[in-house]
């Protein structure tokens, strides 16, 4: 079995895409700091949970080995972790909130391709999946500075990985995901039922997205489906984009 890292994988689109990768034949390692629901997951899908954070090289170094230990060489990653940060126009200067949110954003991801581009490109195999955002696409749909700029970062990382790690063959490539039903998602859909209504009115596939909408898009990527895929990106949005 293809060995494959979710980071993020306890939860939401993560936790999505560890299911779904099982179901299609992978090895899945849940990587998250919410011990709570990766532990019982893992047991779930025979996999392997490791207590992770993304912004920590250590960690990293910590989660390749625990890997490699106990299932063998890895496939791939799949770098789902990501959090919010409602840094707005208006709100008062707070480096430290975007520090926070750029830490496991986009520092995470390029901690996440260094390390396991290394593993893989030893291998001479592989594929990597950056989840990043339709909101890091224009025209500009959401108002959060930290949030939309980190997932911008994202796509380029991607793109610096892909065009380095491909004559090693290995792949490296990007899901944006527009409005998706996640726990991040949770509190909005909970408090502004008509806004989120509204929204997903103007949706032209006219509903929110779920997590394995995003799942199956990682899918297409990490799998041999996407054997000729590097450096692209995939946007799944139901027509926000269009």
């Amino acid at each position: 079995m293809d060995v494959v890292i979710v980071t993020g994988g306890a939860s939401g689109i993560g936790a999505a895409t560890s299911r779904l990768l099982t179901e299609r034949g992978f090895r899945v390692v849940v990587a998250d700091l919410q011990d709570e629901l990766g532990e019982p997951l893992s047991e779930e899908l025979n996999g392997l949970f490791v207590h992770h954070d993304v912004a920590d090289p250590d960690s990293w170094e910590g989660l390749l080995t625990a890997a490699v230990d106990r299932f063998g060489p890895l496939f791939g990653l799949v770098a789902a972790a990501g959090v919010k940060s409602e840094y707005l126009l208006d709100s008062p200067p707070d480096p430290a909130l975007f520090h926070r949110t750029a830490m496991v954003n986009q520092l995470g991801v390029i901690l996440g391709v260094q390390a396991v581009g290394r593993h893989l490109r030893e291998l001479g195999r592989g594929s990597i999946v950056n989840i990043a955002s339709g909101a890091a696409m224009p025209p500009a749909q959401s108002p959060d500075l930290a949030y939309v700029s980190t997932k911008w970062g994202v796509r380029g990382v991607s793109r610096v990985a892909a065009r380095q790690l491909a004559p090693y063959g290995v792949r490296v490539n990007t899901v944006l995901p527009g409005l998706i039903r996640t726990p991040m998602m949770a509190t909005i859909i909970k408090n502004f039922p008509d806004r989120v209504a509204g929204i997903e009115a103007a949706i032209p596939m006219r509903r929110m997205g779920e997590p394995d909408d995003i799942a199956r898009a990682v899918y297409f990527f990490i799998s041999e489906l996407g054997s000729y895929a590097t450096g692209a990106e995939l946007v799944v949005d139901g027509g926000s984009l269009a």
